[in-house]
């Protein structure tokens, strides 16, 4: 009798330690192509313009994930391939968290990009969970620089001029802090675009990192 129980007690301690290390090992787990800051990074206020016309501010980004990138409805590769790669992982990032997660795409271009332009591009997604918008350059340069990111206009003169920018896409909280950064793998001879899968892999440890802090 005193045996089976020595049995039950050593087999009940082996389980939680090993629930324990489990647990510890996916908090301590490193995603490969995110980094998360040390601390939340408190956003100032700003003002842009989503595709429906509505003003875009600070308040918009409170109860809401929300994954945002910088580009133009020009771009000729990476603004369209990184859109479509986060609006059809949106439902599964969704999945991992209980509010709402919304991607927003900031155009840093509105000599071109007007409302209805934006409208035109993001519908083409056919995903409510995505907005697009942009402002000034008075109200856009200051947003971007604090979300960590860049964007620089080319001085030529043609009309079809290119705008060098991030690639990164940034996750900000329901508090409206900038909280993590997910960057594209720097591969000579590809497009610096955020990968799916890795996108998939490293937001359930950024989560149990920021849960741990």
């Amino acid at each position: 009798m005193f045996r089976n129980l020595t049995y039950l007690l050593l087999a009940a301690g082996a389980l939680i330690a090993g629930v324990m290390l489990y647990q510890l090992s996916q908090v301590s787990a490193e995603p490969k192509l995110a980094l998360v800051y040390p601390q939340p990074r408190a956003l100032a206020d700003f003002n842009l313009t989503d595709h429906h016309g509505e003003t875009v501010n600070r308040e918009r980004l409170y109860g809401q994930w929300t994954l945002a990138f910088v580009g133009y409805t020009s771009c000729p590769d990476i603004c369209p391939l990184t859109l479509a790669k986060l609006a059809g992982a949106q439902p599964k990032l969704a999945e991992q968290v209980s509010q709402p997660l919304k991607v927003w795409f900031i155009s840093v271009d509105p000599n071109r990009d007007s409302i209805e332009q934006l409208n035109r591009y993001v519908s083409y997604f056919e995903q409510a969970s995505v907005l697009g918008m942009t402002a000034g350059h008075d109200q856009l340069f200051p947003f971007v620089r604090q979300l960590g990111l860049m964007y620089a206009l080319s001085s030529s003169t043609s009309q079809d001029y290119l705008v060098d920018h991030s690639a990164s896409v940034v996750l900000i909280n329901p508090q409206g802090q900038l909280v993590a950064m997910f960057k594209p793998p720097m591969q000579v001879g590809e497009l610096p675009v955020i990968n799916v899968e890795q996108l998939l892999a490293d937001f359930p440890l950024v989560l149990n990192k920021l849960n741990a802090g």
